[in-house]
């Protein structure tokens, strides 16, 4: 990847790709809750100099590479005011991103971008929040496998 991952650009993660408003319920990526989209950090390795001042400083190698996304769970597929069937609604779309996600759990899935595609497992859990009662928000971890 040479660009940093845009966040509100990513169309599918694993089999979940309910990501945009096209979608009648959807998960809107916020930007500003994500991190890690810059890529990996390095990992240096720096020993003592046998026998002598000072350290050997081998060359640096990429470190695991962690996309924490986090956004909020939009249903307008109940109408604009109707609360009949809206958090049915919510817990549909939790339970199909959560699917998705624990799927990735034991073979790697897609992470698609506007700048390619990445390869990624689940690595952080998925923790719901309610916001003023009526807005799930999510947050959750993936890691990008390098084969």
């Amino acid at each position: 990847m040479s660009a940093p991952l845009l966040y509100q650009s990513i169309t599918a993660i694993g089999s979940f790709t309910a990501l945009t408003p096209a979608d009648e319920d959807y998960l809107a990526i916020d930007p500003a809750k994500c991190s890690g989209g810059g890529g990996p950090p390095p990992r240096t390795t720096i020993e003592a100099a046998p026998g002598q001042p000072g350290a050997l400083i081998f060359p640096p190698l990429d470190d695991a590479w962690i996309i924490t996304l986090a956004g909020d769970l939009f249903v307008t597929s109940t109408g604009h005011s109707s609360e009949e069937g809206y958090f049915a609604a919510v817990a549909t779309l939790f339970a199909s991103l959560k699917a998705a996600l624990d799927s990735l759990k034991t073979a790697p899935g897609s992470l698609v971008h506007s700048g390619g595609t990445e390869s990624v497992w689940f690595n952080a859990a998925i923790d719901p929040t309610w916001q003023d009662f009526f807005m799930c928000s999510v947050t959750f971890g993936l890691v990008v496998d390098v084969l």
